[in-house]
């Protein structure tokens, strides 16, 4: 016999071949199978036993029957057989299927996708919503796709723009009164909220960045109250605390339920937000799926927005 080694790649070759023998047990039958020549059938089996130093078969006129040897190959065959089949039936479900995991940011994902979730198992997505801040390593699996806020596009992934954010300033009903915004901010005791991730993470949302969008020169170094996430920084404008700094996506459902109200003009972000997975899942029925789900969502929150945000 050769070395193991080298007769490895002449067994994964043969594979088809001896699974077709076992299966039919006949040549000829198995070459119609394959689609090849009985005599090339009987030259790859006789150089494959020369190559191992063994019999597979026994020959008669009438039939074939499998040595000991033959048994052992035969029997890897059909088994390396089966698991390519169990493999494409797994790639095949991966390819159709419609359920996911869709790595969300928390202000995200409790601001704007799990008030939707119903929708999107209205629509036949199986969304299993994965909340974390943290960048989701979507190469090693640990989503098929993420939705990301910052200034994209992201190298290696497949990113499309979903949203180019707006920066709106809000607070509970009546909390700024009949003051102007640009007035309150200069004054010494202005409370204002805000993400303070936003401050430095070169997405510009921040204060100072909505000042210098409205062409406001006065500086601006740290918010009264700076909170870890926005969705909180919202939460306490609802409960009175200040004035914060939202944006997109995250305050059109509580402006629209009155539990905020605008207290500035919008002014366009300099960031958007990017739906994201890898090449080879942007081709796949569930990312497609997911993808033409957000587009309708977002095309409603387009006209949600134009009335909300005074938008033209």
């Amino acid at each position: 016999m050769n070395d193991p080694d080298s007769l490895l790649p002449r067994l994964l070759q043969s594979a088809p071949l001896l699974e077709a023998i076992a299966e039919e047990q006949n040549f000829t039958r198995a070459a119609q199978r394959l689609g090849v020549e009985q005599s090339a059938v009987s030259h790859r089996i006789k150089a494959l036993e020369a190559a191992l130093g063994v019999p597979l078969f026994d020959r008669t006129t009438r039939r074939i029957t499998p040595t000991e040897a033959g048994r052992i190959v035969c029997g890897a065959a059909q088994q390396s057989g089966g698991i390519w089949q169990a493999a494409l039936l797994r790639l095949q479900d991966l390819k159709t299927s419609r359920s996911l995991r869709l790595s969300v940011p928390s202000s995200v994902a409790m601001k704007w996708i799990v008030p939707a979730l119903q929708r999107a198992q209205d629509s036949g997505l199986d969304l299993l919503v994965d909340v974390d801040d943290r960048l989701a390593d979507l190469h090693a699996g640990e989503a098929k796709a993420a939705i990301r806020y910052g200034m994209g596009p992201y190298p290696g992934l497949h990113s499309e723009p979903l949203l180019q954010a707006m920066l709106l300033p809000v607070c509970r009903p009546g909390y700024l009164g009949p003051q102007a915004l640009q007035d309150y901010c200069q004054q010494p005791g202005a409370r204002l909220l805000v993400d303070r991730s936003g401050e430095s993470d070169g997405t510009g949302f921040s204060w100072q960045a909505y000042f210098t969008a409205c062409g406001w020169d006065f500086g601006f170094e740290r918010a009264i109250n700076p909170f870890a996430r926005a969705d909180l920084a919202i939460q306490a404008a609802i409960s009175g605390m200040g004035i914060a700094l939202g944006r997109s996506l995250l305050v059109e459902h509580d402006l629209e339920a009155g539990f905020l109200e605008a207290a500035g003009a919008p002014v366009k972000s300099r960031a958007r937000y990017w739906l994201v997975t890898t090449p080879a899942n942007a081709a796949t029925e569930g990312y497609q799926a997911l993808r033409g789900w957000l587009q309708a969502e977002i095309s409603e929150m387009r006209k949600q927005q134009a009335a909300l945000f005074k938008l033209p």
